[in-house]
């Protein structure tokens, strides 16, 4: 019997290589993103002094009422990259097990992703530091994308046949 689940992605064989490289990826930014959010709760003061120094608001603005929103800014990206850990779990298990689904997910993923952080980076919400680690998660996402998109990887994920969707 043969290897099964990330055993199976790491063997060398029919796109397995490249499934491993979409896999690796995935944790990568996955990575990325939990050290970022590491990084803005120890920091958490100076990121929204930083944020409140650069908006344009309005005289008469009750800073203090930002400053809460955008600590509860910093807590909600904790919250959904705790979220997104788990989602990242189950996809990579969909892959594995072959889930076109979870094929187009990764696609989507890797568009949305990169919107994101491209409008974050040029927005200049955020101080250089993240920005750089904004924009080395950016290559890993486009990497992603590439690797995703890859007819090795395309071909383990086909389109179901018309006669299968209507039967």
């Amino acid at each position: 019997m043969g290897p099964t689940g990330i055993n199976a992605a790491l063997e060398p064989g029919s796109g397995q290589s490249e499934l491993r490289r979409v896999i690796v990826l995935l944790l990568v930014n996955l990575g990325f993103s939990l050290v970022l959010t590491v990084l803005m709760l120890v920091f958490r003061n100076q990121l929204v002094n930083y944020q409140l120094g650069h908006l344009n608001l309005p005289p008469g603005t009750d800073l203090a009422a930002v400053r809460v929103q955008l600590r509860g800014q910093v807590w909600s990206r904790s919250v959904g990259v705790l979220v997104v850990t788990v989602v990242y779990a189950l996809l990579i298990r969909r892959l594995l097990a072959g889930k076109r689904r979870a094929y187009l997910r990764v696609i989507w993923i890797s568009v949305a992703g990169l919107l994101g952080i491209v409008f974050l980076v040029v927005a200049g919400q955020y101080p250089v530091w993240m920005r750089v680690e904004q924009t080395a998660q950016a290559v890993v996402l486009a990497s992603l994308l590439w690797a995703v998109t890859r007819p090795a990887v395309r071909a383990r994920f086909p389109k179901p046949s018309a006669a299968a969707v209507s039967g």
